[in-house]
């Protein structure tokens, strides 16, 4: 029995057709985190079961932690009655010995081997669920939270951290079901306040009502934002040859090794680009016109020294 059959009759008149679609907008994948227990309330359940539609009826990939219970199991419902697209990912230890990956301890029905061509289910190994986290997140367009406990709470904190030091770019959109998200939203605008935060609040999570506003702003801001947006550089400290350097006026980069210069085939580049290109090429040989000439002075005033005597 299917213990979410209800909600997809309670959705059928609420389904939004998807957006006009054009050669640019191609599908994306979301990845999406959530509670999985079998406790989790009827409307954050009704909820999530509307983001797997929504996400399925738009073609978009949702990948989450394959759950059969709370708003995971009702979000991979969601995208198999639209007949989706959804990848899981698991742990290993949750594949029970003896059965093999056929049966998955947890895992929502349509993971099952054979049992839905648009499913896939992938099996990390580790001594912890950190591979299990880089998989769920890779390659990935968006990100989506839906209402969950402390192993959602946990994902979601550090996938803020990484946006907020620049590993990361993309969205991460809270769905804030009858606000309750409104406490991290609060703790980050604290944060902000005591200064302890490098970006605006809003810059590192966004908060949308419903699954649907959710999508919607995740496809605004990926197809309609700012594209070709380069990763934020981590900035570090100099080195001490680089500060002394500093002392002749000599750019931060003289003394580098290398300098990397990225090939980027963003439309924006400009000629400037070379031109800083070739006035540092340029500046590489200050220090040793600096040398060049105190050794000149220095030998005109031992000349001239030993004239005089």
């Amino acid at each position: 029995m299917n213990p979410f059959s209800s909600l997809s009759n309670e959705n059928d008149s609420q389904q939004q057709p998807p957006p006009s679609q054009t050669k640019n907008n191609k599908p994306l994948r979301i990845c999406c985190y959530g509670s999985s227990s079998k406790k989790t309330l009827q409307h954050y359940i009704q909820e999530a079961y509307s983001l797997g539609q929504i996400l399925g009826q738009r073609g978009h990939t949702c990948v989450n932690g394959a759950g059969a219970t709370g708003c995971m199991g009702a979000m991979n419902q969601g995208v198999l009655d639209t007949q989706g697209n959804v990848v899981g990912v698991i742990h290993e230890i949750f594949v029970e010995e003896g059965k093999g990956s056929d049966w998955v301890e947890g895992c929502h029905p349509v993971f099952q081997r054979g049992r839905d061509k648009n499913a896939h289910l992938i099996v990390v190994g580790g001594d912890d669920l950190q591979e299990r986290k880089k998989t769920l997140v890779k390659d990935a367009d968006a990100l989506i939270v839906l209402p969950g406990g402390p192993g959602t709470f946990d994902e979601l904190w550090e996938m803020a951290c990484a946006k907020q030091i620049g590993f990361i770019q993309m969205p991460i959109v809270c769905v804030n079901v009858n606000g309750y998200y409104d406490a991290f939203r609060d703790i980050l605008e604290r944060a902000f306040r005591d200064q302890f935060l490098y970006k605006s609040p809003s810059d590192i999570l966004h908060f949308e009502n419903t699954s649907q506003d959710a999508v919607d702003y995740i496809e605004r801001f990926i197809y309609h934002g700012i594209k070709g947006a380069r990763k934020a550089p981590i900035k570090r400290k100099r080195s001490m040859i680089q500060r002394m350097a500093s002392m002749y006026n000599a750019p931060l980069m003289l003394f580098s090794s290398s300098v990397d210069f990225e090939d980027d085939d963003d439309d924006d580049c400009s000629d400037e680009d070379g031109i800083m290109r070739d006035n540092l090429s340029l500046s590489r040989w200050i220090p040793y016109g600096v040398t060049l000439m105190t050794g000149v002075a220095l030998g005109f005033i031992l000349g001239n020294n030993s004239k005089t005597k």
